[in-house]
């Protein structure tokens, strides 16, 4: 990184009100991204509102698409809860589960180590040493990593026994005293915020509790006793050969192959136990979840409109429609907003054209700055190429 942008770096990270908006791209390679899945099943719903799906092959195909969502962000949580990792650096390969998963902690861990340690070295008294860490992944990664590295952070639920969600519970700061002189001073905070929900979220008594991970196992459990269709794996292989998706038609006649069909209400009564946004346009079935929804785009627009806010957008391509209006109007009226888009490749395609699809020029607007210096700049290479040349530069002005 040039001097002049590591100044500028700098002064961001002392002096303003710091903002992540996380993606799927993010806890990649382990995790993948949803792909066609939303473009799947909102094509399987209009073929419901216009009659041309049968109520049962319907059921079918719901289950089968919710099964490859199920699969690609979810299911692997199990994997990380269980798995102690103490090898503290990269995997040269990625050849399997384990070596995806290293890969993803190491790059997580050096993010949160560095951003704490930035904080702790904040110069001003006027902002406090928080970081706000808005997330549409419903994964546990970086709640287990913040767990893992003994760092203070406020998820929205408070209590022991019975931990219940609420807003309320954000933006608390925590200040450690000395034994001996009573000397205060402010711990780093990163508040999280779920804004798609997350897999240890349950409903019960009208109010979102911690579940830790048993709807995922109770799923996963369902799953394991019906035989549906693997449809990202028919979907890499006409791509490879056509270089084109499936249409959801096309996956409708795969699941009609399947004989006998496969009794899967059970599955899809469990899956919708879980409180998150499946990625359709009709998000919703329970009034409370969407109530806090709303509720916590409400906290990352008044985030936004801040003076002397800064986001970094990373990991996301800019797909969720009310994300993206809150971002381009916070971009129209605060002027003293700054927003990095941290791109994976260098075109960054995906993010411009979604934009685009509000008629809005993102590469325009002067308090808009994309990072995308190569291809495949991805959460290791933010770390090794910003942040932790950042800290050093940090520490030694001191």
């Amino acid at each position: 990184m040039e001097d002049h942008e590591l100044n500028h770096q700098k002064s961001i990270f002392q002096d303003c009100n710091i903002n992540f908006l996380i993606g799927s791209g993010l806890s990649s390679p382990f995790f993948g991204t949803l792909g066609n899945i939303e473009t799947w099943l909102e094509g399987l719903e209009s073929l419901k509102s216009s009659k041309l799906i049968s109520d049962a092959d319907y059921t079918i195909v719901k289950a089968t698409l919710y099964k490859t969502y199920f699969d690609v962000a979810m299911k692997a949580n199990i994997e990380i809860s269980k798995t102690k990792i103490t090898k503290d650096e990269y995997e040269a390969a990625e050849k399997t589960s384990a070596h995806k998963l290293n890969n993803t902690y190491k790059a997580y861990k050096d993010f949160f180590k560095t951003l704490n340690h930035i904080l702790y070295e904040r110069r001003s008294n006027t902002v406090n040493k928080q970081i706000n860490l808005f997330t549409t992944n419903v994964d546990i990664f970086i709640e287990k990593l913040l767990e893992d590295l003994d760092l203070q952070f406020n998820d929205g639920f408070n209590g022991i026994f019975n931990k219940k969600f609420s807003l309320s519970n954000f933006k608390k700061s925590f200040y450690q005293k000395s034994l001996h002189y009573d000397n205060i001073s402010e711990i780093p905070v990163f508040n999280l915020l779920k804004i798609h929900g997350s897999v240890t979220w349950q409903m019960k008594d009208e109010n979102i509790s911690f579940s830790n991970l048993d709807i995922i196992e109770e799923v996963n459990s369902e799953i394991l006793k019906i035989s549906l269709i693997d449809i990202v794996k028919l979907n890499n292989d006409k791509w490879k050969a056509e270089n084109k998706n499936l249409t959801v038609q096309e996956i409708v006649d795969e699941v009609n192959k399947v004989k006998p069909k496969p009794i899967v209400s059970d599955f899809i009564k469990s899956y919708e136990k879980l409180q998150i946004v499946n990625p359709t346009k009709d998000k919703f079935k329970d009034t409370t979840f969407n109530k806090n929804y709303y509720e916590l785009l409400r906290l990352y627009a008044n985030e936004l409109e801040k003076e002397n806010s800064v986001l970094y957008i990373m990991g996301f391509s800019m797909a969720d429609e009310h994300i993206r209006e809150i971002t381009i109007r916070a971009i129209k009226s605060n002027p003293t907003l700054k927003i990095f888009i941290v791109s994976y490749t260098k075109a960054a395609t995906d993010i411009i054209n979604h934009f685009l699809d509000d008629l809005i020029d993102i590469t325009s607007f002067p308090n808009v700055e994309m990072i995308n210096p190569e291809d495949g700049f991805n959460l290791r290479k933010f770390n090794e190429t910003i942040l932790i040349p950042l800290l050093d530069s940090i520490i030694l002005k001191k």
